[in-house]
């Protein structure tokens, strides 16, 4: 039996690298995350599947000098300095100093930047986490910083094949990533454009609302049913655009939820969403309305026949110690802390309208939030008169995770 050995840094650094980065869409999304957190207004991404090409370029608040030689190692962050400063601190996309480190083992990376404020621009080569060259650009005059990957996944052939023989698919992934990021950043103009057929694959313009985005992409058959929702409670924020109950689509098309600026895939407010329109659907269709809200599951069942999916583009953000990412390569998924299947339907009747009150139990005060915003009429007084309803399980559960 072999044994047990410490393996060299430069095997961690490899495999740690190629979990992270595992395709090139999470290359450009990674990319972006530092464009956003930089306060760009414009980010313009270029691609070229075949030779392994990214360019991010973004007009944001630049890294001097001082941080460039930094950047690129391991760990090496402007975002974060300690766990308390990750407890407390929701605004940064970025934390760990990995991407960059992680990018530069798998591929060539060049770094062109021009901070605001500085007289100089700097270009720096990294490759194999190791810095090649790092000295003045005589030629960028504009403040931002310019991002280029050569030879993505050179060390890995059949990472690098699959990227080859399927173009198509991994650009309209690239697509999707950067739709996701201007659907939550509508104030940043975005694009996207694949070098090699010099198709312009995605182009988006500054707005105060990502509904003409919707209109453009969607259709504005599902733009002109989004409302648009702002309530807080404590520590929780939910924000972003819902459609009305009453308005349901074929398709799951429209359904973008983000956790403190983070798209996730997969999480327990999707379920309860498109779970909620089912049974609101059904009883506007059948007239049972009462049965539902008494917890009779075969009405829902039988109801799943019917068109209900909600459009929602919703952005909640909550204390990182209520909820975690899971390990899944992507970081697209997320568990909360708190979370129980059992739902309790009761029936409401504030000014004249159904509402639906969903008690907490032991579910997360950001579960709660969601459940009971979500799907009661949107009117100002409505929500108001829930809320209050809510208040002292709101309470309990914000106690919970917070040890006040």
């Amino acid at each position: 039996m072999k044994c047990i050995e410490r393996l060299p840094r430069s095997v961690c650094s490899s495999l740690r690298s190629s979990a992270i980065l595992f395709d090139l869409p999470k290359v450009v999304e990674e990319l972006i995350y530092n464009s956003v957190d930089a306060r760009a207004t414009k980010v313009h991404v270029s691609v070229s599947i075949g030779t392994g090409y990214i360019k991010v370029d973004d007009d944001g608040c630049g890294i001097t000098r001082e941080d460039l030689v930094l950047l690129g190692e391991r760990y090496a962050t402007s975002k974060l300095h300690s766990l308390a400063e990750l407890d407390a601190s929701i605004e940064s996309l970025g934390f760990r100093g990995e991407a960059l480190s992680s990018l530069s083992d798998v591929s060539l990376l060049e770094v062109i930047t021009k901070a605001r404020g500085r007289a100089n621009a700097y270009h720096k080569v990294i490759k194999g986490c190791k810095c090649l060259s790092l000295g003045i650009d005589g030629h960028r005059q504009d403040v931002g910083t310019t991002v280029i990957v050569r030879d993505l996944f050179y060390k890995q052939p059949v990472r690098r094949k699959y990227l080859q023989s399927s173009p198509r698919k991994v650009l309209h992934s690239v697509k999707k990533c950067v739709l996701r990021f201007a659907l939550l950043h509508p104030e940043v103009s975005f694009k996207v454009t694949d070098l090699e057929s010099e198709d312009e694959l995605l182009c988006t313009f500054p707005s105060s609302s990502p509904l003409p985005l919707v209109t453009k992409s969607f259709g504005e058959e599902v733009s002109s049913h989004l409302q648009k929702v702002d309530y807080s409670r404590g520590a929780l924020r939910i924000s972003g655009y819902l459609s009305n109950p009453a308005d349901a689509f074929s398709t799951k098309v429209l359904q973008y939820i983000y956790i403190n600026s983070r798209f996730v895939s997969k999480s327990p407010i999707h379920k309860l969403l498109n779970r909620m329109a089912v049974s609101f659907q059904y009883s506007l269709v059948s007239g049972i309305g009462e049965s539902l809200c008494q917890g009779k599951q075969s009405a829902i069942k039988e109801a799943r026949h019917l068109p209900s999916y909600p459009a929602y583009i919703l952005n909640l953000r909550c204390p990182l110690a209520t909820y975690d990412l899971t390990s899944e390569p992507s970081k697209t998924i997320v568990e909360f802390k708190y979370h129980t299947r059992q739902y309790t339907y009761a029936n409401e009747y504030p000014a004249n309208a159904k509402a639906w009150k969903l008690t907490c139990h032991s579910t997360g005060i950001y579960v709660c939030l969601v459940m009971s915003v979500a799907y009661v009429k949107l009117h100002a007084t409505i929500w108001s008169r829930l809320f209050k309803m809510l208040s002292a399980d709101l309470k309990g559960c914000y106690r919970k995770f917070s040890g006040h």
